[in-house]
């Protein structure tokens, strides 16, 4: 099968709803994982279980490493550790998972500036307009209050963010260097020694799997999906899309991450969501459609 720029493309925004869509789930099964432990000891789990995944398919001997590759899946595992996922965590279980999901949607605007700003990325009239109608979805799902929402907690979920934009462009910089499985793969395994000692200083030792107060079958399956599909196979997708897609049109896809999130919440937690964050979430979608349909420009982002 030959695979032409439009056909990368087209494949890319399916890699890209595809993370976008699990990332969502990753709210309720965060949710129900936190009801039995520690956000730190969480996000550890979800760390070893993505690095043990994707650690061995790796093609160590076509992989080529420099001083500055290291030092970039450093930094990386720095920021993804505890700037994103240990604060995110930290916020969803101080707020409702609808409302921690929703937040996320704040991303899509730094995205597209941060691409224009450190890759000269160029997206055209009508990617802005989707990043600007993803930004009024955010006005409108967020600024409704709910029951079960606090502002420390939506606030740890909005920093998370902030940092988790960096991360994204820095880990599409080094998977440009050294492909894009090695760079998902190396990051994860640095950050979960980076969580370490988060987690002992926090929740102190896990429980053993053997013991009385371990956790559930529930609490176990929370984590395994979270570690295994909403982290190795969805950040693989979306490194894999993002050399392929702008940053600006990337974030705005991905924001099917809030809209499947805020809906698992109301569906399976009980959350509620008034006529206006149902109008946000509305242009939420209209905004990753119209990123994917318009002023598609040409093959791949440049390196």
């Amino acid at each position: 099968m030959i695979v032409t720029p439009s056909s990368s493309r087209r494949f890319a925004y399916a890699a890209l709803a595809g993370a976008g869509t699990l990332w969502g789930a990753s709210f309720l099964f965060g949710k129900l994982a936190l009801a039995e432990m520690g956000a730190a000891t969480l996000v550890f789990y979800r760390f070893v279980l993505a690095a043990a995944a994707l650690l061995p398919l790796v093609p160590w001997r076509r992989t080529a490493w420099a001083r500055t590759d290291t030092l970039l899946a450093l930094v990386g595992a720095c920021m993804a550790g505890p700037l994103v996922f240990l604060l995110q965590f930290e916020g969803l279980d101080r707020t409702t998972a609808s409302s921690a999901a929703l937040l996320v949607a704040t991303a899509p605007p730094m995205m597209a500036l941060g691409g224009a700003w450190l890759d000269r990325e160029r997206p055209g009239r009508w990617a802005w307009v989707a990043v600007g109608l993803s930004a009024l979805g955010v006005v409108l799902l967020v600024g409704t209050p709910s029951r079960g929402r606090t502002l420390v907690g939506d606030a740890m979920v909005f920093a998370s963010m902030v940092s988790a934009v960096s991360w994204t462009l820095l880990a599409r910089r080094l998977a440009r260097r050294v492909g894009v499985l090695a760079a998902t793969a190396v990051q994860f395994g640095l950050g979960a020694l980076v969580l370490l000692p988060f987690m002992l200083a926090l929740d102190g030792v896990p429980a053993p799997a053997y013991s009385a107060p371990a956790y559930s079958a529930l609490g176990w399956t929370s984590v395994f999906v979270l570690g295994l599909g909403c982290t190795a196979v969805t950040f693989f997708l979306w490194n894999w899309a993002l050399l392929r897609v702008e940053a600006a049109r990337a974030g705005v896809i991905g924001n099917l991450e809030p809209l499947v999130g805020s809906v698992l919440g109301v569906v399976f937690l009980n959350e509620s969501l008034g006529p206006y964050a149902l109008a946000g979430a509305v242009c939420l979608l209209s905004a990753a459609v119209l990123a994917t349909v318009s002023d598609a420009p040409s093959a791949e982002v440049a390196a």
